[in-house]
């Protein structure tokens, strides 16, 4: 895509296949301490690869709410100053769908998404995943009019199975400007590492622009005969 070093996609795609192996292959529980006298590559280290390529890695594990047949939609909200200021559908499935499986087409419920999120000049590249299907390049652009530097960041789902109606998932959001004691003026993003889905963090008061991405689900019409 325009703007996107070919090299430095290789790299990315190629440390991604990595963790992934790495992933599997630690029985352990996962640590985030750095262990200094370790010489080998740990899931902290990858976690500082990620951040300095600034690759943000988000997954959903969630269930429609019974065994009815559902819509399930991805939704893009963009907000300036707590505003709605633009809303689009970027993707819907049902649930369940229509899969492939040893050659042979069966159903499978709708099970969760995931987000590999991929920061380049305050633009942002998605590929997204929902079930067996999603988008490989989605790209997020920033209008220059909202010059703050942005970041995401996931919301903090408690219950799996989800509601009919919207469910936020993540939020790439706007740094805001803090003054500090000394009088200069400092940026500043989420303190928090998941965001309430009540919308409840003082974040949202502070941000001037941000986008909420997330699961809209809708009962599918039973076909009358």
């Amino acid at each position: 895509m325009e703007n996107y070093n070919f090299k430095n996609d290789i790299m990315k795609r190629i440390i991604l296949i990595w963790i992934f192996f790495v992933s599997i292959g630690s029985s352990q529980a996962q640590k985030f301490d750095v262990d200094y006298s370790n010489p080998n590559v740990t899931m902290e280290d990858m976690n500082a690869v990620l951040k300095s390529l600034k690759i943000n890695v988000l997954k959903f594990g969630l269930y429609p709410p019974d065994s009815l047949k559902y819509k399930v939609c991805l939704f893009q909200e963009e907000y300036a100053d707590k505003e709605l200021v633009n809303e689009e559908v970027i993707w819907c499935t049902s649930s369940p769908y229509h899969s492939i499986k040893n050659g042979e087409r069966i159903f499978k419920p709708f099970d969760g998404a995931r987000f590999i999120i991929t920061e380049d000049d305050n633009d942002f590249l998605l590929n997204i995943r929902m079930g067996d299907f999603g988008i490989d390049e989605y790209k997020l652009e920033i209008d220059s009019i909202y010059s703050n530097k942005h970041a995401s960041i996931p919301f903090k789902i408690v219950n799996t199975t989800l509601k009919e109606g919207k469910t936020p998932l993540l939020l790439i959001g706007s740094f805001w400007e803090s003054p500090s004691k000394n009088g200069d003026v400092l940026l500043r993003f989420c303190m928090e590492k998941e965001l309430a889905t009540d919308f409840s963090n003082q974040a949202f008061d502070m941000m001037p622009h941000y986008f909420i991405i997330g699961l809209n689900v809708t009962k599918q019409k039973e076909k009358e005969d």
